[in-house]
């Protein structure tokens, strides 16, 4: 099954493009709330308006590494990979057991928004990047390369092929 990348990259854009709506939209009501006339302290113990006012900005921080994800994911090139060639950035890995290929995970490995998962004809993908202890493990290795998974006695594979 082909897979195109640039279907993954605009599912992984199009969630973030999400949550940064949401975190504009939460921004946008906790300063409303800050400034609102109910919020006004009444007595030194009377936090409303200071709690609404930290959280509109985390949610403006929140949204402003979204941004910077959106902006980093509009700018990835897309490589396509030779079968010698290396797991690196925008790598698309399949990893199944050795002797079983029809059961196996799928991951993009990108710049931003590890743990993310997009479905793509029927295929689950996890976003992982390279900092992630997985990222780290599978950067470098090749297809058909042991994968070696921690507390597991099965030894996985990179597949050729999203299976």
């Amino acid at each position: 099954m082909n897979i195109q990348k640039s279907a993954i990259k605009d599912a992984i854009i199009a969630q973030l493009q999400q949550q940064l709506n949401d975190a504009l939209l939460s921004a946008n009501n906790a300063r409303l709330a800050a400034i609102d006339e109910q919020s006004v302290a009444e007595t030194q113990y009377d936090t409303l308006g200071i709690e609404a006012s930290y959280l509109a900005h985390g949610q403006s921080e929140r949204a402003a590494q979204l941004m910077q994800q959106i902006n980093a994911y509009s700018a990835l090139e897309l490589r396509q990979f030779d079968l010698d060639d290396a797991i690196a950035m925008s790598a698309l890995v399949s990893v199944g057991l050795a002797n079983d290929k029809t059961n196996c995970q799928h991951y993009f490995i990108g710049p931003h928004a590890g743990g993310i998962k997009v479905t793509i004809r029927g295929k689950l993908i996890t976003v992982i990047t390279p900092k992630a202890p997985l990222g780290k493990h599978l950067i470098g290795l090749y297809l058909e390369d042991r994968v070696d998974w921690p507390e597991q006695t099965e030894h996985h594979r990179i597949i050729t092929d999203i299976c």
